[in-house]
């Protein structure tokens, strides 16, 4: 018995299997171990008997395919039949559906292939083993290492700790002891509530801590993005652009992905290993976040990575996420820079000055890139003490009319580091003692060099102007309670 998508009971689906071609036996063998009744057309009485150690299932011979048995067939309809004439004259007959396959690997009209076919298996095989031998490799190098360090960079985003809770799980299998780090300081709230919620061992990188680890890997960021003291990586799994500084013994780099969450997870789904809840959740919310929703620079490696993890994760944790997106006290900062926001045709920029973390330009970013008419979103701010200062501006756009990784990377990769994707970029240059006024044109002459001279002057008195503004709460004050 099954149900109907209302909810009431219908009879189960008969499968309507026409032919004697070599595919009968495996398309029957196909659905009687799924528990569900078939019913055979044939011209050959040698197929009655073939199929008779099958339960469930009733063989019609008819004398040839010009016509249809006695009494009605119901769809769905699987051709198994190798002569194109056989193929016409079934088609010919058969009742009006949609429901009509064929078995063979070529194209047929009016048919619908029932599998993939050899060629997309061959396909899916070999992208498989060349996963499986990923994961080997892995292990191989995690069971030569006492000590390994999966090393996030900075301030760690879920995609970030997604993948490292993965990447962890895989090298375990080659019994080394892991230890899971970032270099940062987490500022995010969703990023802090996201790591209580894991109760791993996922704290900031000691000193020295590198020194004793035999084996280091890196995820979602490559070793050039530090700027100092850049990590010996011997392991690195990234979806960024591909920097020309990156060497590694084992380098897994896909700017095509959405996510390095999306990575990891085809490495555990080729290698067959359970996603516990906990970590199912966290490469979800990587996933998403880097996405969008799969809005933004996602693919099909990203689809089917979110169609594998979203029946696994803790649902109702991943809402609390959502629903508690900016922390009370960064709203003021918000409310400063949109009422400090300078609009240059299609693009909308703010400059905070100083500012505690560099999560307020990104939420600043994403939140005022939906402005109708505004396609790209600029928010700067200088980040740091002493010589440790630096102008960090993170870009958004549509990914329509602008390239805003290009963009950043043209502007400011002489000055410091700067990339991105069509969606998302983000440049940091050191400026050490320069004042925060001093970084105005800085940042104006750099992204706007085809800027008139007067009108990037004027836009440079603007932005001074608002610097001197009084200044927003520091948002990086708001800690999680408990």
């Amino acid at each position: 018995m099954t149900t109907t998508q209302g909810g009431g009971p219908t009879d189960p689906v008969t499968v309507t299997v026409i032919g004697h071609g070599s595919q009968v036996l495996p398309t029957v063998g196909l659905f009687v171990g799924g528990g569900l009744p078939v019913r055979v057309v044939t011209a050959r009485p040698a197929v009655e008997q073939l199929l008779a150690p099958y339960p469930g299932v009733r063989v019609d011979v008819i004398p040839s395919y010009a016509q249809p048995p006695a009494d009605a067939l119901a769809p769905p309809f699987i051709l198994a039949l190798d002569r194109a004439e056989d193929l016409h004259q079934v088609q010919a007959w058969l009742p009006p559906s949609v429901a009509r396959f064929h078995t063979g690997s070529r194209q047929v009209r009016g048919l619908l292939p029932l599998l993939a076919g050899p060629q997309a298996e061959r396909d899916r095989l070999l992208a498989r083993w060349e996963t499986l031998r990923r994961v080997d490799r892995l292990v191989a190098m995690a069971r030569g290492a006492r000590r390994a360090v999966v090393l996030m960079y900075a301030d760690p985003d879920p995609d970030a700790i997604g993948a490292a809770l993965a990447l962890a799980q895989i090298l375990r299998l080659g019994g080394c002891e892991i230890a899971v780090r970032f270099t940062g300081e987490v500022r995010r709230y969703q990023n802090k509530l996201l790591l209580k919620y894991l109760r791993r061992r996922i704290s900031r990188l000691r000193e020295g801590e590198l020194a004793e680890a035999d084996l280091v890997a890196v995820v979602d960021a490559q070793p050039g993005f530090w700027r100092d003291d850049a990590p010996k990586a011997d392991i690195v799994i990234d979806h960024h652009p591909v920097r020309d500084d990156t060497r590694a013994a084992y380098t897994d780099l896909r700017p095509g992905y959405g996510s390095t969450s999306t990575i990891l997870t085809e490495y555990l789904q080729a290698a067959g290993l359970a996603i516990p809840k906990a970590v199912a959740t966290a490469l979800l919310y990587g996933l998403t976040t880097d996405t969008d929703d799969l809005r933004r620079h996602a693919g099909q490696a990203d689809i089917r990575a979110y169609d594998l993890l979203h029946g696994r994760v803790d649902r109702p944790f991943l809402d609390r996420l959502q629903k508690a997106q900016i922390p009370p006290r960064l709203l003021d900062a918000i409310a400063w820079g949109i009422s400090h926001r300078v609009v240059y045709r299609d693009l909308m920029l703010i400059h905070f000055g100083e500012i505690g973390t560099p999560d307020t330009l990104v939420q600043v970013a994403d939140l005022v890139l939906l402005t109708c008419g505004i396609n790209v979103a600029v928010c700067a701010g200088i980040i740091g003490r002493g010589d440790e200062r630096r102008l960090v501006v993170v870009f958004r756009g549509d990914g329509y009319h602008m390239d805003v990784g290009r963009r950043a990377k043209d502007a400011f990769a002489d000055l410091g580091s700067a990339g991105g994707h069509k969606t998302m970029g983000r440049a940091e240059v050191p400026i050490a003692a320069l004042p925060a006024a001093e970084s105005v044109p800085l940042l104006v002459d750099n992204l706007f060099r085809r800027m008139a001279p007067e009108r990037r002057r004027r836009l440079v008195r603007t932005l001074v102007e608002h610097l001197a503004a009084p200044r927003p709460p520091d948002p990086d004050t708001y800690e999680l309670e408990g």
